[in-house]
């Protein structure tokens, strides 16, 4: 167990040793490969086996201290591992799942100063029983398995001291994130707008109290329309800013579910799929951390139990998102185009050339989904398409898209990754009309 790391200049020096064994790893193997050059041609395949195996090497470096400082770099990595192969090749990004539920923990001492903190007792006190290891470790805090006095068993979350620190000192420590970025994304955009959204977006999740109503919030909207979607209750008396505790709930991981017969992955899917677009065109609020360490299943129920990363959205976000959707639909390059600026996806003067290639691509990804029938995941790669059109886009001086979109994008892509391992067989078609429907007639009023 570690103690966590909360200074600026601690964390500006751990960021800084782990860029360094990074880079250096990069930088040696570049030096010797310009000496190895005269080996020639016939050398070449054993030279990108090098290269791949050295840039392996230094995201290990990176994945390393990104788990031991967690909070905004362990986030950071935390999204990459939903990427598949869009960013990085998927040997690297694979690499980054480790840290959906795999970090060094905290000392037991930090977790007492915790709890005494905020209850003025410490663990023996508090609980019946309390187990010191935790069941895992996160990037804001740690789960601990517990019973209460009254007999009931809990999950005790319990944050990391000083982490809201922590953040802003990584936060001002820009440069070697941006350092980090480099690393790992050579050819980035201007990431400024996604900055400021996990900026946004972290300062909630280290907030438990607001986890805490969105737990709640999320549990009476669910429980009706989606009765298979099971989130734990939650003990208020037991729960602060810095300590949630609610209730103890077993299942299944991801990777486990792979031994699920696949009408049981089938049901799984649309509940997952249904339960999405409802929550985005009729609640307008979505769960937004989608990494495969928030759920457990079993052959018949989803257990959803973090909800410290959510989004709510503007009415007239999710109206013109849903009108973007329709000009895919009718084929309408110019209403797309239009909206797209709109909502700062293209440039004021954007090209014809790059809105028409835009249009094409997204249509070529999204309208299979519109079709009838039950049917898995598409075999198009909307990451390799995406990686395509990428390596074509002159990233400098260009803003990133709207906020929204970063936590929008990262739950939808959080979906697609679990349909697509999961081979489900959807009805896309029926899910949009049935919870699209009313959101789609008051836009077609407006237009």
């Amino acid at each position: 167990m570690t103690e966590f790391k909360t200074s600026k200049l601690s964390r500006f020096i751990s960021i800084g040793k782990g860029l360094t064994k990074a880079s250096a790893t990069l930088a040696y193997d570049a030096a010797k490969n310009k000496a190895q050059n005269y080996l020639g041609n016939h050398q070449k395949e054993f030279k990108d086996l090098k290269d791949f195996s050295l840039k392996i090497k230094a995201s290990k470096e990176i994945i390393q201290t990104m788990g031991e400082l967690k909070g905004a770099l362990m986030k950071l990595g935390q999204m990459i591992s939903i990427s598949e192969d869009l960013f990085l090749p998927k040997e690297i990004s694979d690499l980054f799942k480790d840290l959906q539920k795999n970090s060094p923990p905290m000392s037991m001492k930090d977790v007492e100063k915790v709890l005494q903190q905020n209850f003025q007792k410490n663990s023996k006190d508090l609980f019946l029983e309390f187990d010191d290891i935790p069941l895992a470790s996160a990037s804001i805090g740690q789960v601990h398995k517990a019973r209460l006095k009254s007999g009931e068993i809990v999950a005790v979350k319990i944050q990391y001291p000083s982490i809201v620190e922590a953040i802003k000192h990584d936060f001002q420590n820009l440069h070697q994130i941006d350092r980090l970025m480099h690393v790992l994304f050579p050819n980035k955009p201007n990431l400024d707008s996604l900055i400021e959204e996990l900026k946004t977006s972290l300062a909630e999740e280290c907030d438990y109290l607001h986890e805490q109503q969105e737990l709640i919030y999320f549990k009476k909207e669910y429980e009706e329309l989606f009765p298979a979607i099971y989130i734990p209750k939650v003990f208020p008396e037991y729960s602060t800013s810095m300590v949630l505790t609610m209730e103890f709930v077993e299942g299944d991981t991801f990777e486990e579910t792979s031994n699920y017969t696949q009408k049981e992955r089938n049901f799984l899917g649309q509940i997952l799929y249904d339960s999405f677009l409802h929550s985005l065109w009729n609640l307008k609020r979505l769960h937004t951390d989608p990494q495969n360490g928030n759920y457990l299943f079993k052959r018949d129920q989803i257990i959803m139990f973090d909800f410290g990363s959510t989004r709510a959205f503007d009415h007239e976000f999710i109206c013109d998102y849903c009108d973007l959707m329709i000009a895919l639909e009718e084929n309408k390059l110019e209403s797309y185009s239009e909206l797209c600026k709109k909502l700062e996806i293209f440039k004021a003067d954007e090209s014809l050339e790059f809105m028409q290639q835009h249009f094409l691509l997204i249509q070529t990804i999204y309208l299979p989904y519109v079709q009838p029938g039950k049917f898995a995941v598409v075999p198009i790669s909307p990451f390799l398409l995406f990686k395509e059109m990428i390596g074509k886009i002159e990233f400098i001086g260009r803003k990133s898209p709207r906020s929204e979109f970063f936590l929008l994008d990262r739950s939808t892509f959080g979906l697609y990754i679990k349909l697509k391992a999961w081979k489900s067989e959807i009805d896309w078609l029926n899910g949009k009309n049935k919870f699209r429907n009313s959101i789609e007639n008051e836009v077609k009023l407006r237009d």
